[in-house]
């Protein structure tokens, strides 16, 4: 009899043992392909002036209006302040800097579409560079 209770108890310990270490699976193919398009962002270096250039360019490319430059000031100065606090992690640990990027670029993009209009945030996607040279690539990278 000690035998028989001996046995379930080992086989409830065995089966509880099994479910609580199953390790979930993570779907590297996806990983995997945010990691191999990674482009590694630009250094930023004064953040006053790259912003001033950045809000420069869009005006003349987009043909924005002067009374647009304040509110483009404001949110392209605000995601690079933001976005030098985090781009030490793109040099060692590019997920974690993919993790914290993504969603301060659609904070940016979201304000950008407000103050330029759908028709005109378009156009500026159309601008992204292929890779991390200019100084639009500031905001894609």
């Amino acid at each position: 009899m000690k035998k028989l209770l001996f046995a379930v108890f080992a086989a409830i310990i065995g089966f509880t043992a099994k479910a609580q270490i199953d390790i979930p699976k993570i779907d590297t193919k996806a990983a995997t392909s945010a990691l191999s398009s990674f482009v590694k962002p630009p250094a930023i270096g004064n953040i006053g002036q790259t912003t001033g250039g950045i809000v420069g360019e869009l005006t003349s490319k987009l043909s924005l209006p002067g009374t647009q430059k304040p509110a483009l000031t404001d949110a392209i100065g605000g995601f690079l302040k933001s976005k030098s606090s985090i781009i030490g992690l793109a040099g060692t640990d590019p997920t974690k800097y993919l993790g914290k990027f993504n969603p301060l670029q659609s904070g940016l993009f979201g304000k950008l579409k407000t103050i330029m209009g759908a028709a005109k945030f378009a156009d500026f996607l159309k601008l992204k560079p292929k890779g991390a040279t200019g100084l639009l690539s500031n905001l894609f990278f």
